[in-house]
């Protein structure tokens, strides 16, 4: 009997002590579809690529940023624009070098600011970067801060033929 309670109060110790993160959040609502046969999206086959999502002003639609810079604006229906949920800030949607196959999607606002004006800015290199605060993330490594602290918000994706959907 004792052994059983040293057991349980050593297990909830050590569970204590750990800076665990759920794999998938659900702290801001998500519900993005994309046709990934299609520019830009299609880039995102493409191991250690990444784009980012992010909704217009007018909410008519969204654009689109390459890792280069390019832009590319996508109008929204009648449909679309009732379910459409960008989380905080936006999405960031690629292929990590360690998930062949897999797809990931990260919240563009950084968890540290917790703002949605905090956008983090993706480029060609494997990290997101928070001018607001300065923090790190690693897209290549389910998006930890380099410096420790919250890793980006992540949430979970489906595929059904090329249609590509992030919800939670």
């Amino acid at each position: 009997m004792r052994r059983r309670h040293f057991i349980i109060i050593a297990l909830l110790v050590l569970q204590a002590c750990t800076n665990s993160y759920p794999i998938y959040s659900n702290k801001y609502p998500v519900s993005f579809s994309c046709d990934t046969s299609m520019p830009p999206f299609n880039g995102i086959h493409t191991l250690g690529y990444f784009i980012s999502v992010r909704q217009r002003p007018a909410k008519d639609g969204y654009t689109v940023y390459t890792n280069t810079g390019m832009a590319y604006e996508h109008p929204l229906t009648e449909v679309q624009s009732r379910v459409f949920s960008y989380g905080l800030a936006g999405l960031i949607i690629g292929s990590p070098w360690h998930a062949e196959g897999e797809v990931f999607a990260y919240d563009l606002g950084c968890p540290q600011c917790d703002k949605p004006s905090a956008r983090l800015t993706v480029d060609t290199t494997p990290y997101a970067r928070c001018s607001r605060c300065g923090t790190q993330y690693e897209l290549n490594n389910n998006g930890y801060a380099t410096n420790g602290g919250h890793p980006l918000l992540r949430y979970p994706v489906t595929r059904n033929g090329n249609i590509l959907m992030v919800h939670n």
